[in-house]
């Protein structure tokens, strides 16, 4: 992040926070990242699998400023086009059929 309002550096304390349907599913408290991206990463890790929208909360103590996201996740995989239908596979409703 280029933004010097979000920018990290490795000596500074970060509390981040991940919620789901207002349950915590993670939370730290620690120093040596890097960037937002690794945060993010860490808390994924932390948190585990879960499924819906969540609301992550990243506050940095050492330069005064905090961020929320909020981000998605699923537990399956999508389906890949091996398993997907192939196009001509159904019928397209005409009207001047």
């Amino acid at each position: 992040m280029s933004n010097t309002r979000t920018s990290l550096s490795t000596s500074d304390q970060i509390f981040a926070t991940l919620e789901v349907g207002g349950k915590v599913m993670a939370t730290v408290c620690k120093n040596n990242f890097a960037s937002i991206d690794e945060v993010v990463r860490f808390i994924y890790a932390m948190a585990g699998k879960f499924m819906g929208l969540a609301r992550l909360n990243i506050r940095n103590k050492t330069q005064g400023w905090t961020m929320n996201l909020a981000l998605a996740s699923r537990i399956s995989k999508p389906c890949t086009p091996s398993h997907a239908a192939s196009v001509g596979q159904y019928r397209q409703a005409s009207l001047f059929a």
